[in-house]
């Protein structure tokens, strides 16, 4: 996943004097949850990321952002150690399903405990499903957030780059009937696969190799 920095922000990271803060905040139906990784707390205009929420605890983990490949869109899995039963309950409620998740990445002047303008958002979704871990260490609810990008799927808006979906909006058009990277081949000048050859060992023990072509 590729952003751009703002010049301010790309000033102090080279500095090297600024720490990092990624923040996350997920909407639920009666609470907002506003967390930033690590044990401080951080303002950001009139909202206020934190380390532990008082209703969902801290969240455990947060998975490595990654770019969606083929039908696939992007998505992200955020572990959260809930303090109560109570809580497990919250986060694991049908009706939290679809709750609004953006991540960004921010910046902290150290001089000033304020983040440096203006944070970059790297992600943009919603909660998809929840699964109860348990372990020896505790329990944990794992969230998989998915990409607002995934309605394109759900939905058919979206463009497949493939010559079905070209020639769905422009009959007759051939301009991707010969593409490369997709998974069915389309062969230049045949109408089937061409011939190969196969080799093996020729009999006596010698060296002589057959070629046969199929």
């Amino acid at each position: 996943m590729t952003f751009r920095l703002t010049p301010a922000m790309s000033a102090e990271l080279r500095a090297g004097v600024s720490p990092i803060a990624p923040l996350i905040e997920i909407a639920f139906p009666d609470h907002t949850l506003r967390h930033v990784v690590g044990s401080i707390e951080v303002m950001w205009g009139d909202r206020l990321f934190a380390g532990e929420d008082e209703r969902f605890g801290v969240l455990d983990a947060a998975g490595t952002l990654m770019d969606g490949v083929g039908d696939d869109a992007p998505d992200w899995l955020l572990t959260f150690r809930p303090p109560s039963s109570a809580a497990v309950e919250d986060l694991t409620r049908a009706n939290v399903q679809g709750s609004e998740v953006s991540g960004w990445l921010a910046v902290i002047d150290r001089a000033t405990g304020l983040l440096i303008p203006e944070p970059i958002r790297v992600f943009s979704g919603s909660l998809d499903m929840a699964r109860l871990k348990v372990g020896k260490d505790g329990r944990s609810v794992e969230w998989r957030c998915v990409s607002a990008l995934e309605v394109f799927h759900d939905t058919e808006r979206g463009m497949r780059l493939s010559d079905a979906t070209h020639q769905m909006v422009w009959p007759g058009e051939t301009g991707l009937a010969n593409m490369t990277g997709i998974e069915r081949t389309s062969y230049w000048g045949v109408e089937k696969v061409p011939a190969g050859v196969t080799y093996g060992t020729g009999g006596g023990g010698g060296s002589e190799y057959l070629a046969r072509a199929l």
